[in-house]
């Protein structure tokens, strides 16, 4: 994989990203409110880079486990009830890989590997979509959410027409 960097030169971007990332949100690499503005989504950018150079050809839910540390399947639609919401954040300690992530930062790597895909691949694999719309969906949860819905429905839309 060519090192380039499409926050400062988004013509290295992959076009498909570059005609479905519209929205300067995503090419905003110092905005908080952005997928890759805060330094949790910058590093799964590059997170998933490297990762990618060593598994050129594993589907994205590979790295996806891999970030999960081998939980793929307990990242699910469950997670993202109002009800496991508002427990996890009033039991932090007791929430999916806390002794990792916070849920901010689970989900924000969750989407920023998602959308890195498509940036630099031009897709992103239809296998992982599930997992990037829970993220999605927990980050909508006004106790939680740390991006505004404007944010999060230019990322669904991108992850639905990718």
């Amino acid at each position: 994989m060519t090192e380039h960097d499409p926050f400062n030169e988004p013509e290295t971007a992959h076009p498909r990203a570059r005609e479905l990332m519209r929205e300067p949100l995503f090419w905003d690499c110092v905005d908080e409110a952005a997928p890759f503005g805060s330094d949790e989504g910058s590093d799964a950018y590059y997170e998933w880079r490297s990762w990618r150079s060593e598994n050129p050809d594993a589907p994205l839910t590979d790295c996806i486990d891999w970030i999960l540390d081998g939980n793929l399947n307990a990242y699910n639609e469950t997670l993202a009830s109002d009800a496991q919401v508002e427990t996890d954040l009033a039991n932090p300690d007791d929430a999916l890989l806390s002794e990792q992530f916070d849920m901010f930062t689970l989900d924000t790597t969750i989407i920023a590997t998602g959308l890195g895909q498509l940036m630099d691949e031009g897709k992103i694999d239809t296998e992982a979509k599930p997992f990037i719309h829970v993220a999605i969906k927990r980050q909508r949860n006004p106790k939680a959410g740390h991006y505004d819905s404007v944010t999060l429905d230019a990322v669904a839309r991108v992850v639905d027409e990718s």
